[in-house]
C-alpha cells in the first residue's frame, strides 16, 4: 500500500484539522499505526503510535518550555518518544530544552502541505522516518 504525502490545506487548519494532518505526516513518516486519541488518552496527547506520543499546538505563537517539558514527562512515563508539531516558532529556551530532554519539534505548515524539523531531533527524524530501523 503507498502512503501518500499529505495534500495541502489552502485555508489553513482548524484545531482538529491540524491534528489530523500530523497523524498523517507521522503515518507518511514510517509510524504507520498512529491514531488519534480519544477518551481518556486524549487527555495525554493527541497522537499516539506504537513508538510515539505526539502533541500538535495549533497556536501560531511560539512554543514555550513548558509544554516541551509536560511531553517529555507524559512520554518518560509512558516509555514512548515525545514528538511536538507546531505551526509557529519556538522560544529558544524550549528548543535547547527540547534538545536535552530527547523531544523532536516538527514545523508543519497545512497551507503548502510542508513538514521541517525545529530542533535537531527533529530534522533528524524528519529525515530518517519514523519507522523502526
Amino acid at each position: 500500500m503507498e502512503i501518500l504525502h499529505p495534500e495541502p490545506m489552502p485555508w489553513g487548519a482548524n484545531d482538529v484539522e491540524a491534528v489530523e494532518l500530523c497523524r498523517q505526516w507521522m503515518v507518511y513518516l514510517g509510524a504507520a499505526e498512529t491514531v488519534i486519541a480519544s477518551g481518556d488518552a486524549r487527555r495525554a496527547c493527541d497522537l499516539y503510535s506504537t513508538r510515539y506520543l505526539a502533541w500538535v499546538d495549533n497556536r501560531r505563537g511560539n512554543l514555550d518550555v513548558e509544554f516541551v517539558e509536560r511531553a517529555a514527562t507524559v512520554a518518560l512515563s509512558d516509555g514512548r518518544q515525545p514528538l511536538i508539531f507546531i505551526p509557529g516558532g519556538i522560544r529558544p529556551v524550549a528548543k535547547q530544552r527540547a534538545d536535552a530532554l530527547g523531544v523532536a519539534v516538527f514545523g508543519f505548515n497545512s497551507e503548502s502541505a510542508t513538514l521541517d524539523g525545529v530542533n535537531s531531533l527533529g530534522r533528524r527524524l524528519r529525515d530518517a522516518g519514523l519507522a523502526p530501523s
